[in-house]
């Protein structure tokens, strides 16, 4: 019997992610390659969809859904703009479509992540959550009564760049944002410049926590600026259940541990939120993708 699959991407700033994938979450071929830059970044989707078509075997694909970082319009299908990929106002869905022979959807990649997490991840049954993925940058994506929130254009929170605490220079010209003190690339920058010597990345910070004071100290400093962060989500959104995704994730208790006791510290007026680490890990934003082809994100009832 011939199966119905989605074509599902997620384009991320150093490489694309794509499956075929059943109404029932089953993975049926999964294939990656690098994100060129700019414009060249759409050539290497179409590839990769194509790709992944040919291996559909029993099945035919019903839709594609394709997850991207920044600012997007999807009634436009336009990406408008990645400062990561460095691209501006780039046409997605016409021109996939065609490559594809298929409906497309496009979609936010921390939006995609917060759908995929809400339904069959770590918020399964939460109807009013926010899922925080840090990584080299910091955003959130809200959901409220099972449904996303999302900005003028289809954005999301930039969590990152709330100022929680002057004296750091962010990478969007700003002055103490969010993202300049608890990213993961944050982390190993700051680390690097006060040990004097460079790391991989944040996981060997994490790795280092038990006997590097210096290790120790920028790990603090991390944790008590997300503490900022989120006691604002807090405060705005009073959400049920706060899930930590993306590369920092993977610390688990290092990272859930001190920040419950941080937020439990700012509690004055609403509750601290519970914490939990995101079930897809790395796959969020591609499940999300999938949900996109298959349903355009509608509320599930």
């Amino acid at each position: 019997m011939t199966r119905a699959l989605a074509l599902a991407i997620d384009v991320g700033g150093t490489s694309l992610k794509g499956e075929l994938v059943d109404g029932d979450g089953v993975v049926l071929a999964a294939r990656s390659a690098p994100t060129p830059r700019g414009a060249a970044a759409r050539d290497a989707i179409a590839a990769l969809g194509q790709a992944l078509l040919a291996e559909a075997g029993a099945g035919a694909a019903v839709g594609a859904g394709v997850v991207v970082p920044g600012v997007v319009d999807p009634a436009a299908g336009v990406a408008t703009y990645s400062a990561n990929i460095g691209w501006r106002d780039l046409e997605l869905v016409d021109s996939l479509g065609a490559a594809w022979s298929l409906p497309v959807r496009i979609g936010n990649d921390v939006a995609a992540g917060g759908v995929a997490e809400h339904r069959t991840g770590a918020g399964r049954g939460v109807a009013d959550l926010v899922f925080v993925p840090i990584g080299t940058g910091i955003a959130a994506a809200l959901l409220s009564d099972g449904r996303l929130v999302s900005g003028d254009g289809g954005a999301t929170a930039e969590l990152g760049h709330v100022v929680v605490r002057p004296g750091v220079t962010c990478g969007c010209g700003g002055d103490g944002c969010l993202e300049a003190w608890a990213s993961a690339g944050a982390i190993t920058r700051r680390y690097a410049e006060q040990a004097g010597r460079p790391l991989a990345g944040a996981e060997e910070v994490v790795d280092r926590l038990d006997d590097d004071p210096v290790a120790r100290q920028v790990w603090a400093d991390a944790v008590e600026t997300l503490a900022d962060g989120l006691t604002t989500v807090a405060l705005l959104f009073g959400p049920a259940l706060v899930v930590i995704g993306g590369g920092l994730g993977h610390a688990g208790e290092r990272l859930l541990a001190p920040l419950r006791d941080a937020l439990a510290e700012r509690a004055r007026v609403v509750p601290a939120p519970p914490l939990a680490t995101a079930d897809h890990g790395s796959r969020a934003g591609v499940v999300g993708a999938a949900m996109l082809a298959l349903d355009g994100w509608k509320a599930e009832t």
